[in-house]
């Protein structure tokens, strides 16, 4: 039986005593108050080549001149999006993975995967306000990233999200995050040259954006109005 108590009114304020940053302005909906362009992902001077669509997965591995069909890259682009909501950030920062395979001679050689198709794997994240890595929201788009783009491939700006300390030495932890390794997280302090798939438990997330310096205003705006309207909701 649910209690009329717990029952939010839509047209009210939806307060959360403990989590105050999960509250919204109203209950049966979270607005969106800015869209940022996501950063294009380019692979660089080298690449000259679309895969054909019948072999995508073998020949853009095996080949660094060939990328990846241009079907698939127009899936991947037309899915990214980051929204600046009124208690949080949502991206959306898709991936390419082979597609389940419909024969019973793939499944035995390649796993259950086609060996030849390919599916966009959406990857949504979502950070809420009073979350660590909103401690600290700045540019950390490489040194002359158009030339390293042009030569090597990039995937835009980056806008680095953390929380460090030490002077900026170390990144704080977060336990219980998956895939991270236990000897990382028991001290909770990661030196911030580890790599990110050695440590994800690190404070930091880096978002690719089209315009750095446009989108850490927008998000440091929105994440500091959003601790000014909770408390003047809360009281």
């Amino acid at each position: 039986m649910i209690s009329r108590s717990n029952i939010v009114d839509g047209s009210k304020p939806y307060i959360v005593e403990d989590r105050p940053m999960i509250s919204r302005s109203s209950g049966d909906r979270v607005k969106i108050l800015h869209l940022i362009q996501p950063g294009k992902e380019e692979t660089g001077c080298l690449t000259c080549f679309y895969a054909p669509p019948s072999f995508p997965a073998i020949i853009s591995h095996l080949l660094p001149c060939i990328d990846y069909p241009e079907y698939i890259l127009r899936e991947v682009h037309s899915s990214q999006y980051i929204y600046i909501r009124e208690n949080s950030i949502e991206v959306n920062q898709p991936t390419i993975q082979p597609a389940r395979s419909e024969s019973v001679l793939g499944n035995v050689l390649c796993c259950g995967h086609s060996s030849t198709d390919l599916i966009v794997l959406d990857q949504v994240t979502v950070i809420y306000y009073d979350d660590l890595i909103m401690d600290e929201i700045r540019n950390d788009t490489r040194v002359c990233n158009p030339l390293q783009t042009f030569c090597c491939g990039g995937k835009g700006e980056e806008v680095r999200l953390e929380s460090t300390f030490c002077g900026g030495l170390c990144y704080r932890g977060r336990r219980g995050t998956r895939g991270c390794f236990g000897c990382c997280c028991m001290p909770l302090c990661i030196p911030v040259g580890c790599p990110e798939c050695l440590c994800p438990c690190a404070a930091r997330k880096t978002l690719f954006v089209e315009n750095a310096d446009a989108a850490v205003d927008i998000i440091q705006k929105a994440r500091d109005n959003a601790k000014i309207r909770l408390n003047v909701m809360e009281r």
